[in-house]
């Protein structure tokens, strides 16, 4: 089985921190994983995007075309990559987002995710793309809440611990 995966938003909101947290919990369930970002110049504000293939078999093709699993943390990021979604693709947006977009696709499955929400209550906004891999592992298959855990306890500093974990959790729970 092989997966697309993008994490999108924008400059500042963790997108590419999350995918590298994202690629180390499928690592540690023995996929294959690539692992690329993209993100404009100006990096703070400008869009931003994490990309994730994982497979069970060797990766030999790196073309990174339609998504299986779409995360947005930004509404220009859903516009944006919403159309490289493939039909029946689970595309995981901020509840703050979607009430925001005015054209939504009825062929992929849509799960709203208190994201923002989540990161305000413990107090620091960076943590919503914690919330959304709490609840991609939630409905995903391919990777699970405690190895998204381990990746963050392993790759975070100290002081940032324990509310990502928090953020993962509350994501997870929000489903």
């Amino acid at each position: 089985m092989k997966q697309s995966i993008m994490i999108s938003g924008t400059g500042g909101q963790g997108v590419v921190a999350s995918g590298s947290f994202l690629s180390n919990a499928l690592f540690m369930k023995d996929y294959e994983v690539m692992f690329s970002r993209s993100y404009g110049a100006e990096a703070r504000g400008g869009s931003c995007r994490a990309e994730i293939m994982a497979s069970d078999e060797t990766i030999n093709d790196l073309q990174f075309e339609k998504t299986d699993v779409l995360l947005c943390l930004s509404l220009p990021a859903f516009k944006k990559y919403l159309s490289i979604a493939k039909p029946s693709s689970l595309v995981f947006v901020d509840s703050s987002v979607y009430g925001r977009a005015d054209k939504v696709r009825d062929d992929v499955e849509i799960i709203k995710v208190p994201a923002r929400e989540i990161a305000q209550s413990l107090g620091n906004p960076i943590v919503a793309n914690m919330a959304l891999l709490g609840a991609l592992a939630k409905r995903s298959e391919m990777v699970r809440l405690d190895l998204l855990k381990d990746a963050v306890n392993a790759n975070m500093r100290e002081s940032m611990r324990d509310m990502n974990i928090k953020a993962l959790q509350m994501g997870y729970d929000s489903i």
